[in-house]
């Protein structure tokens, strides 16, 4: 690993639970070795000031004109990855090249030319004293990619790393499900529909829960199929359309006036029918799938899942692993690209114009 950098790498997905933090070191290619991983939670109280605010923007305008609270959640969120930061890098004791900062996704439309992830790399990288790398996905939205997903040349690397056989597919369920496909000739990625998005929202809205542990709720449910053959071939959830998704696109409202356990149990159900089918239509040849993702751990998902398809699914924890942290590491690895100047994004996982890098640095110190 002489050509090889430390990043530590930080994520918070679309549940807005808190952050995920892994320190990797690599050279951007082949070599990879994960060093430490923690997470730590968001406080109930800016979890759902963060969750509130993210409700009610629809478009980069709205962001304008709610100026003052979005700095100060920002402020406050960037203050947050500085103490998740400092935590991981006193417990590793490693010295740090580079930080990953992915930021919190707020809106997500590359149809429009623009997506809006919410960090202040130049606070962070002042507090750090340390290069944060961020704004991965702009240079491919400028170049007509869709900005997501990323983690497919990660991916890629996992495959190498971890010996799994051709033909794979990574099968990544977070708030949104996304795709990345390996074989020996073939990479290609997209998002393929929803992921906890739907269970989650229905839960924080009905419940104030915020999602469903194990997938016991749906377990106790029953499955309206009525609603669910009324709905499946809706335009609206057919994913074979769209290459990436913003998680407002989906919507839990048509199992309205069913009783709360008999809803979540449909609205799974719902779930793993989309990605069933999308899996089921576009690969005919066995293959392994490879869960990632926090959906991994929904075991009524995954049961309705691998009862509805046709192929061989295993949970990336069985590759001695900690699935929670595969996105966090994704983005320590996307930083040492960055920061060599090698390609993040792709034709064939983002749609984007020619392969480009991506990431800003920042330094302020």
């Amino acid at each position: 690993m002489d050509n090889s950098l430390k990043a530590l790498g930080l994520m918070s997905g679309t549940s807005m639970d808190g952050i995920d933090a892994s320190i990797i070191q690599s050279d951007g290619e082949d070599s990879l070795n994960i060093i430490e991983e923690i997470y730590v939670p968001y406080s109930k109280d800016f979890s759902k000031r963060l969750s509130n605010y993210i409700e009610k923007i629809e478009n980069n305008e709205q962001i304008l004109n709610t100026k003052n609270e979005y700095l100060n959640l920002e402020k406050e969120l960037t203050l947050l990855h500085a103490n998740i930061s400092s935590e991981i890098i006193n417990k590793s004791r490693q010295n740090i090249d580079l930080v990953g900062f992915h930021g919190q996704t707020i809106i997500h439309k590359p149809h429009l030319g623009y997506t809006v992830q919410m960090g202040d790399s130049n606070l962070l990288s002042k507090l750090l004293k340390l290069n944060v790398v961020s704004d991965f996905r702009k240079n491919d939205i400028i170049n007509g990619g869709e900005g997501a997903p990323l983690t497919p040349i990660y991916h890629q690397a996992l495959k190498k790393k971890l010996n799994i056989e051709s033909p794979a597919l990574f099968l990544n369920i977070g708030g949104i499900s996304n795709i990345t496909f390996c074989n020996k000739k073939t990479f290609f990625a997209k998002d393929i529909g929803p992921g906890n998005v739907m269970i989650d929202s229905y839960l924080k809205k009905t419940k104030n829960i915020n999602y469903d542990k194990n997938g016991k709720i749906a377990d106790t449910g029953k499955v309206n199929m009525d609603i669910i053959n009324q709905f499946i071939e809706h335009d609206f959830y057919n994913s074979k359309k769209k290459h990436s998704y913003d998680k407002k696109e989906f919507d839990y409202n048509f199992v309205r006036g069913l009783d709360f356990n008999d809803a979540v149990s449909t609205i799974t159900y719902f779930t793993a029918n989309l990605l069933s089918n999308f899996l089921n239509d576009n690969f005919t040849e066995k293959l392994i799938i490879i869960l990632c993702g926090g959906g991994r751990k929904n075991k009524t998902l995954i049961k309705f899942l691998k009862d509805l398809t046709n192929h061989q699914i295993v949970n990336i924890d069985d590759y001695n692993l900690n699935g929670d942290f595969v996105e966090a590491q994704a983005f320590a690895y996307l930083s040492i690209r960055s920061f060599f100047k090698k390609k993040i994004s792709f034709p064939s996982t983002t749609n984007v114009n020619q392969p480009v890098t991506g990431g800003k640095i920042y330094k302020n110190f």
